[in-house]
């Protein structure tokens, strides 16, 4: 089995939750024969593989043009959508001006907006892009271009899927694969006696509301130290200003650790704090969770699908709530039970193996699993769950 995946330009010079999701899965799925090739364009070549696998739903300046140039193949293409709707952050945790223009012109308008800044922003860092993308007016509309062409979606959870649906009005057949953690790297193995603090590992970003969780923590009760671990993002940079100056000497910030060294920092930490506005799931929450922190977060996005109710959850905007929260996490101490959900459910090796699955179905070779036709919804064929009927996990 060959993929030939197509992945963004800057997967691994701006570091984020999809560059461990890409390189983890890719490497679990060649461990179990998969021969998987990597490129920012698809190439004359591309009728050697059998399959495309496509990346980023809301990056549709790069994959309408991908669905473009394989509208003449026949080979099966499976998306990874890793997408959520930002309204609510639009709305609540943008910068003033942005949160105005949400408020005033809507959700829609200001995400067709920021995409069309976004697709000149990649223009002007990388020009020899200018023949691999296509401007961008409407995500609605090209978001559906992109499905017409995609055999199977792959989302992070039946969220994900419903929220794919909702945002563009099309169902496509689709199989849950699940985010990951290895829990060869992350796990509670020599983890000191008594644990201290709270910490956040991530992109510091306002989508990831660090600065919410430093004002929160400034007036708890309890003298618990915080830790923010992570780089800021590609725009961020006023904004891990911000969060340094407001944190003070209160907050260590740590950034360029390897994983084996933010697994550590988990080993030494009481409870994990994630109060985006929303994760799809967020994989620190998993890694955290491996190593036995006690859990923060909030509903926003997938994380509930993941998490249940094995966390503790606030609302993004909310400082009393993020106490509350922290203050909870802090007595309660982790969950075991999701502890081991994570460690037998949530592995790239089942991933991999769930994306196997999809590939050997949409190419028509899963001698193993009964084919059976799946119901009509609309214009297209709906399943979820290979090949199951009906919409279950």
């Amino acid at each position: 089995m060959r993929a030939l995946w197509l992945i963004r330009r800057s997967l691994e010079n701006q570091l984020g939750g999809d560059t461990i999701q890409v390189l983890r899965t890719a490497d679990a799925l060649r461990t179990i024969g998969v021969e998987v090739d990597m490129a920012a364009a698809p190439g004359r070549d591309v009728d050697e593989y059998d399959v495309v696998h496509l990346f980023h739903l809301d990056r549709v300046w790069e994959n309408v043009h991908h669905c473009q140039m394989l509208r003449d193949s026949d080979v099966p293409v499976v998306l990874t959508p890793i997408f959520w709707v930002s309204d609510e952050f639009d709305r609540k945790g943008r910068a003033l001006p942005q949160r105005m223009l949400a408020r005033s012109l809507g959700g829609g308008t200001l995400r067709n907006v920021r995409l069309a800044y976004q697709w000149a922003d990649q223009l002007m860092r990388s020009p020899r892009s200018l023949a691999e993308t296509r401007p961008v007016l409407g995500f609605q509309r090209n978001a559906r271009r992109v499905l017409e062409r995609v055999n199977m979606l792959l989302p992070a959870s039946r969220s994900e899927l419903l929220a794919v649906e909702k945002a563009t009005g099309m169902q496509v057949p689709s199989m849950v694969v699940h985010g990951a953690a290895d829990n060869s790297i992350f796990h509670s193995r020599g983890a000191p006696a008594h644990r201290r603090g709270v910490l956040c590992a991530g992109r510091i970003e306002p989508r990831k509301n660090q600065l919410a969780l430093i004002r929160a923590m400034r007036d708890l009760d309890v003298d618990e130290p915080l830790t923010i671990v992570g780089r800021p993002g590609p725009t961020a940079a006023a904004y891990e200003r911000q969060c340094r100056r407001e944190g003070g000497d209160r907050v260590r910030f740590i950034s360029g650790l390897s994983q084996e060294e933010v697994a550590e920092e988990y080993r030494r930490t009481k409870v994990h704090a994630s109060v985006s506005w929303y994760e799809t799931p967020g994989l620190v929450n998993l890694e955290a969770a491996l190593c036995r922190c006690a859990l923060v977060a909030t509903r926003g996005g997938t994380t509930g699908d993941y998490l249940g109710r094995d966390a503790h959850y606030c609302n993004p905007d909310d400082y009393a709530s993020i106490q509350r929260a922290v203050e909870a996490a802090l007595e309660s101490g982790p969950s075991e039970a999701l502890h081991r959900r994570v460690h037998t459910e949530f592995t790239w090796e089942e991933a991999a193996q769930r994306t196997l699955d999809a590939y050997r179905w949409v190419a028509g070779r899963d001698e193993d699993v009964e084919r059976q036709p799946a119901p009509v919804r609309g214009r297209i064929r709906y399943t979820h769950g290979l090949p199951s009927l009906g919409r279950g996990p």
